[in-house]
């Protein structure tokens, strides 16, 4: 759905990463050091306190937010730490497809990766490209546009998610169903929630009872008995929480891995990094434990790397438990585009 990260949700949602190993998205936020980003051997690109927001890099640019003068703005950083789009909007998304929406007081669109509008309308917001399409928000309702701006499917429902694997959640009638990119609704509106498909597989809240659908809208895991969360499928296990504690299932709804950990990641690059009684470990989809980190936190891997809380400072080890990055960090995040944000003293 086309939604804001406004101050008090960004808070929020990293709280729940922190607390909870949620792989949330979201703009990492500068709290007493300065923001930078670092390579894969720990080499800073850029590093600079005048840098409020740091994203992840999308399309060969990081969304970053500037507060120089006493006002905010949002810009672009290029893989080479300069800024290729300057700080000038007061709202801005990731790239996507080659193109960003962004606001500013000359008006709302989407630009390219020179900084140049190429798509304007009558639009009040706009999501991500996904498919050669993207969400705007129309004076009657949500619909899509293409690339060249032209309206594909027209504004008539009251919400309007991406399009994963050729459909997309929309709402109508105060239930959501899913589109496919003609515009047609291929999975009729019954749905409380209705989540982004992956791995052939959307999860649903249908009846207050969290479940998961196939692309002909037919339930196939669920309703699932006292899972309080579900995330979505990653190398074909989902992360769920029974209770106080997370476990993983797969595509036919089977615990392939019993719900015993504490805090727990998705799976990514093959493992998931879980904490249990005897700390924080990394293991493989059969629940087997490929390596031991104990009171290290570890996080999620990417790019070969995750980041890892030792005497509380941040750095990165391999998938062997190698310490490629020393641990010199106030906050570290996942590498994208082969650069992670980090936070200096």
């Amino acid at each position: 759905m086309i939604y804001r990260e406004t101050k008090n949700s960004v808070a929020a949602l990293l709280l729940l990463a922190a607390a909870l190993g949620c792989a949330v998205a979201v703009a990492h936020e500068r709290k007493r050091g300065s923001i930078g980003y670092i390579d894969r051997t720990g080499q800073l690109l850029v590093t600079s306190k005048v840098l409020h927001e740091a994203g992840s890099f999308s399309g060969g640019f990081a969304r970053v937010r500037l507060h120089e003068n006493k006002l905010y703005r949002y810009g672009y950083l290029d893989r080479r730490g300069r800024m290729a789009i300057a700080a000038r909007f007061d709202w801005a998304r990731n790239f996507s497809e080659g193109m960003a929406w962004v606001e500013s007081e000359v008006g709302r669109g989407y630009i390219d990766g020179h900084g140049k509008m190429v798509i304007t309308g009558e639009y009040s917001d706009g999501g991500d490209c996904s498919g050669g399409l993207a969400a705007v928000r129309f004076d009657k309702g949500f619909g899509y546009i293409d690339a060249k701006g032209e309206v594909v499917i027209p504004g008539k429902f009251s919400s309007a998610g991406k399009f994963s694997e050729g459909l997309a959640s929309v709402g109508s009638g105060g239930k959501l169903g899913y589109i496919d990119r003609a515009g047609k609704l291929v999975i009729a509106p019954r749905f409380e929630k209705a989540y982004e498909f992956s791995q052939e597989r959307a999860r649903v809240v249908l009846g207050g009872r969290l479940s998961y659908i196939d692309a002909t809208g037919k339930v196939v895991i669920g309703p699932l008995k006292d899972v309080a969360r579900a995330f979505d499928f990653r190398h074909g296990l989902a992360r769920i929480r029974v209770g106080t504690r997370w476990g993983f299932i797969d595509r036919d709804g089977g615990k392939i891995v019993p719900p015993r950990y504490f805090a727990a990641y998705d799976f990514s690059e093959g493992v998931a990094s879980v904490q249990d009684e005897k700390g924080w470990s990394s293991i493989g989809a059969d629940g087997k434990v490929l390596l031991r980190m104990g009171p290290d936190w570890l996080m999620a891997f990417s790019g070969g790397l995750a980041p890892v809380i030792r005497d509380r400072k941040v750095g990165y080890i391999d998938r062997k438990g190698k310490l490629v990055i020393a641990p010199r960090f106030l906050r570290g995040f996942r590498f994208s585009e082969g650069f992670a944000s980090v936070e200096l003293e």
